[in-house]
């Protein structure tokens, strides 16, 4: 069965939403996987009621012992009515080793929180770049925090942050990671010079 979300807000902006609704709180569920949270009530303060689920803009899944987010979409497209209006999703504390392109799904994430999980690779990362409005990420307290470069890459893989692992992207930030990105982009050519010379 495929899902399709498609972006078709009403009048009302996705900021208008926000002040709106409560995030749908499954954080502390034991949670497996995301499908899991189909056979749960949100914690108390977010009871799915008829109308709430159309104003619906952010998901919290945090620590549960989610691997995978795979089903994200049609997870996500059985609780609310609306999607596409998805701004703030949060992983948090989990068991994440790999982001999926389901992600991308929803064009309206401004704010994904993923820190403490067990991202190894910064290629992870690139996959983000689809989420152009993504203005605020989290990644700290997973493995590739400790990787040469961690920061500057992220803000030079996304340059729309704002805020990374709870701090702000500065102008210093942002030349950084425009040097660390003509430095590795030197250091490619030079190795691929050097695999066709031998």
């Amino acid at each position: 069965q495929h899902y399709y979300i498609t972006n078709n807000l009403s009048k009302m902006s996705v900021k208008t939403l926000n002040n709106m609704a409560p995030p749908l709180d499954f954080s502390f569920k034991n949670l497996a996987t995301l499908t899991d949270s189909l056979e749960e009530e949100p914690r108390k303060g977010t009871k799915l009621k008829e109308g709430y689920t159309d104003i619906v803009t952010a998901v919290r899944y945090n620590n549960n012992s989610i691997h995978d987010l795979g089903d994200l979409v049609p997870s996500i497209t059985s609780l609310v009515v609306n999607p596409a209006a998805i701004s703030w999703l949060d992983f948090s504390f989990n068991d994440i080793n790999a982001l999926d392109d389901a992600l991308l799904q929803f064009p309206n994430i401004t704010t994904l929180y993923l820190h403490g999980n067990q991202l190894m690779s910064l290629n992870e990362v690139k996959r983000l770049s689809g989420l152009p409005g993504l203005r605020t990420l989290t990644l700290h307290g997973n493995p590739l925090e400790a990787l040469d470069g961690y920061r500057q890459f992220v803000l030079g893989t996304l340059p729309s942050l704002k805020q990374l692992d709870f701090s702000s992207v500065t102008k210093q930030d942002r030349a950084d990671a425009e040097n660390w990105k003509k430095l590795c982009s030197k250091k490619m050519k030079m190795s691929k010079k050097k695999k066709a010379a031998e």
